[in-house]
């Protein structure tokens, strides 16, 4: 049970902090998340501005403190990444459902490269992830002092998990079969009469 604790809490650690350096790699990928903030939270633009790096920032806060170690800031650190995380899934997913709800079409920017409209699998990653934050909670109330291969093993499947979860929103949109552009029906062509052939003239003789 705590091998399976620390793997969802290194996958967690990990998800979040690609969330991160998606969003903020360049000027037009934060931009690009402050709109989808702006369309999934139905705020202003000014409003929008100033949840983006609030958001951005709890994401960093939360992953860096689910990764503190234990032995150098006690139980409670981990435990306030872990709430933290947990609290942010849980409103990522209500946003969500809403947006499904209204039929808006938003673009997902949760690791600022997908360009695919958020759906069905966006609930469905944080699903897996809320339930890797359940795994997780275990291990980070308890703690656990594993040897080196556990370590290493635990880091390395949440590594894998991870890398699913990440780049699982760019193959949901590669995969999503796009609708056919819908002909336009044309009005079958009205045959025309032939003219008529003009009457010989009768000259008088």
């Amino acid at each position: 049970m705590e091998f399976v604790s620390a793997v969802s809490q290194v996958a967690l650690v990990l998800v979040f902090t690609a969330a991160v350096l998606g969003k903020i790699r360049n000027a037009e990928s934060f931009r690009a998340f402050a709109y989808s903030v702006e369309t999934l939270g139905r705020v202003s633009a000014a409003r929008a501005g100033l949840l983006a790096p609030g958001v951005v920032l709890a994401e960093a806060g939360g992953a860096l403190l689910l990764a503190w170690p234990a032995a150098y800031g006690g139980r409670l650190v981990p435990v306030i990444g872990l709430l933290t995380v947990t609290g942010l899934l849980t409103a990522f997913t209500c946003a969500i459902v809403r947006v499904l709800r209204a039929g808006t079409q938003v673009a997902c920017r949760c690791f600022g490269t997908s360009t695919g409209p958020v759906g069905p699998a966006q609930l469905v990653r944080n699903a897996v992830l809320l339930a890797l934050a359940g795994a997780a909670t275990p291990g980070v109330w308890e703690g656990w002092d594993p040897s080196w291969q556990a370590r290493f093993a635990a880091w390395l499947c949440g590594a894998t998990a991870a890398a699913v979860l990440v780049v699982g929103d760019e193959l949901v949109t590669l995969l999503r079969p796009t609708a056919a552009p819908t002909p336009t029906p044309t009005a079958p062509a009205t045959p025309t009469a032939p003219a008529p052939s003009p009457s010989p003239s009768r000259t008088s003789i």
